[in-house]
C-alpha cells in the first residue's frame, strides 16, 4: 500500500517511506517551511515581549530571539532525523520510548495543542476577513468567516500530502514579499517609538526567561512530530540540516521580529489591528489582510492539521479524509476567541509546553543516547511492548515539574524527562536487559 497520504489512506500508509517514494527535494521542502512558518501566533509571542503586554526592551527581545532561534533549529534537526532516515512518522518513532499503545497516549499530548492552534489560527484569519469585508462593503460576520475557514482548510487537506505540498510551496514567494513589506512599513511608521524602546530599562529577570519559554514553546509542537513531514524528504544528511536551518530558522526569527517591531511601533496587542495601523491606505490594508488569511492556511495545513489527523488514522484506522474532517470540527469547539487575549496566550503556551518539553527530551534521549540512532523497524511495527512504563513515567514526572515551574516550563521539564529516561536504561536492571537484547537483535 502507498505510504503517500491521500484521501483514502489508512493506518498502512504509516509504514516506512522508501527513498524512492520521497516527494520532497531540498528546494520544495524549504519552500514548504517558508510558507508554513508565517504563523501569526509567533508574531503575537514577539508582541508580548514589549509593553503593553511585556516588560522587555528591544535589546533583551533581540537576545531572546537569537537564543530561541538556535534552540528551535537544533530541535528540528535532531528530532527530524529518525523520520528522514527511517521514513517513519512521529507516532511510530514514539513507540520505542513509550510502547505501541503508550505512543498513542504520548501523541495526544502533541496533538491537543495542534487542535487548539488550528482554531486560534482560523479565528485570526476570520478576523482579517471580517476587516476586509467591512472595509470594502461595510458588512462582516466573523462567525461565518470562521466556519468558512474551517471548511476551506479541510477541503485543501482532504486530498493529502500532495495538495498541502503544492499549496504551501506556491505561496512561499508571495508570503516572503509581504513580510519584507511589513517590516519596511513598521520602520517607516514607528521608528521614533522603536528608538525609545531601546532606552527603556526592561528586565533580565524571570520575564526574560519566560519570553524564551514562550518563543520556543509556540513551535515546540512542530519539532516533536516533524517526522510526519521529514519522512517524505530525500534521505541525505545535508537535507536535514539545510532544510530546517534555511527553511525554518530565518522565518521564525522574522516572525518574532515583526511582532517585536509591531509592539514597539504601535503598542497594540491585537495582531490584525497592529498591522493595519501601519498601512498607508485601505487598498494595501485589504491586500495585507488577504496575506494574513493565506498565512493561516499554510501554517495550519502543515503544523496543525496533519499531526492530529495522522494520530486519528493510526489509533482508529480511519481514512485520512475522515480524520481531517474530525480535526476541523474539534478545532471549532476549542473556543479560540478566549485564548488570544494577552494574559491567556503565554500561559496556554507554558502549560502545554510543560508536557511537550519532557516528551521531546525523551524522544531525543531515546534515539541518540539509548538506541545510538539504530532502530529496529520490524519491532516498531509490532505490539510486543504495549507500554513502556519508564517512558510514560518520565513524561509524567517531567510534566509535573514543568507545571511547578510554569513560567519556564519546558526549559526545566525537557532535561528532567530526558535524564530520567536515559538513567532508567543505564541503572534499572529490567531496562538494561531489554536494551542489551535489542542490541543483539539489531546486530544479528
Amino acid at each position: 500500500m502507498s505510504t503517500e497520504l491521500n484521501k483514502d489512506s489508512r493506518r498502512e500508509s504509516l509504514n516506512p517511506v522508501p527513498n524512492s517514494g520521497r516527494i520532497f527535494g531540498l528546494p520544495s521542502y524549504i519552500a514548504l517551511w517558508i510558507s508554513s512558518m508565517v504563523v501569526i501566533q509567533i508574531f503575537m509571542v514577539g508582541q508580548s515581549f514589549l509593553p503593553p503586554a511585556g516588560q522587555l526592551n528591544i535589546t533583551q527581545a533581540v537576545v531572546v530571539m537569537v537564543i530561541a532561534a538556535l534552540l528551535i533549529g537544533l530541535f528540528f534537526v535532531l528530532n527530524s532525523k529518525p523520520g528522514m532516515e527511517y521514513g517513519i512518522p512521529f507516532i511510530v518513532q514514539a513507540r520505542t520510548a513509550f510502547g505501541y499503545n503508550g505512543a498513542r497516549i504520548a501523541s495526544l499530548i502533541r496533538v491537543l495543542p495542534a487542535v487548539f492552534w488550528y482554531g486560534i489560527g482560523s479565528w485570526i484569519g476570520a478576523s482579517a476577513m471580517d476587516f476586509i469585508t467591512v472595509t470594502i462593503w461595510g458588512w462582516g460576520n466573523i462567525w461565518l468567516y470562521f466556519i468558512l475557514f474551517q471548511v476551506l482548510q479541510t477541503l485543501i487537506a482532504y486530498y493529502g500530502i500532495q495538495s498541502i505540498k503544492w499549496f504551501d510551496s506556491a505561496l512561499s514567494v508571495v508570503i516572503l514579499g509581504f513580510l519584507i513589506y511589513i517590516v519596511a512599513q513598521l520602520f517607516r511608521v514607528g521608528s521614533d517609538n522603536m528608538l525609545s524602546s531601546f532606552q527603556t530599562t526592561g528586565t533580565w529577570g524571570m520575564p526574560f526567561y519566560a519570553a524564551i519559554t514562550a518563543s520556543v514553546g509556540v513551535l515546540i509542537t512542530a519539532t516533536i512530530n516533524n517526522g510526519d513531514l521529514s519522512r517524505y524528504l530525500k534521505n541525505e544528511p545535508k537535507n536535514n540540516w539545510i532544510g530546517h536551518i534555511v527553511g525554518v530558522v530565518p522565518m521564525f526569527v522574522l516572525m518574532l521580529a515583526i511582532g517585536v517591531l509591531s509592539a514597539a511601533a504601535t503598542g497594540i496587542w491585537d495582531p490584525v489591528q497592529a498591522l493595519v495601523s501601519v498601512i498607508p491606505n485601505p487598498i494595501v490594508a485589504v491586500a495585507l489582510m488577504i496575506f494574513i488569511v493565506m498565512a493561516q492556511f499554510t501554517s495550519n495545513l502543515t503544523i496543525n492539521i496533519e499531526p492530529p489527523a495522522i494520530v486519528l488514522m493510526e489509533v482508529f484506522n480511519l481514512k485520512w479524509s475522515t480524520s481531517v474532517i474530525i480535526v476541523g470540527i474539534l478545532s471549532i469547539i476549542t473556543f479560540p476567541w478566549l485564548l488570544i487575549s494577552s494574559t491567556a496566550f503565554n500561559t496556554f503556551i507554558a502549560f502545554y509546553s510543560a508536557f511537550l518539553g519532557p516528551l521531546l527530551g525523551i524522544l531525543l534521549a531515546d534515539f541518540y543516547l539509548v538506541r545510538k540512532q539504530k532502530l529496529n523497524i520490524d519491532e516498531l511495527y509490532s505490539d510486543n511492548v504495549k507500554y513502556n512504563i519508564l517512558g510514560l513515567g518520565s513524561l509524567v514526572i517531567g510534566g509535573i515539574i514543568g507545571i511547578i515551574f510554569l513560567e519556564i516550563s519546558w526549559m526545566v521539564a525537557l532535561p528532567v524527562g530526558g535524564f530520567l529516561y536515559w538513567a532508567g536504561y543505564q541503572y534499572l536492571p529490567a531496562y538494561k536487559k531489554q536494551l542489551s537484547q535489542a542490541d543483539v537483535h539489531i546486530g544479528s
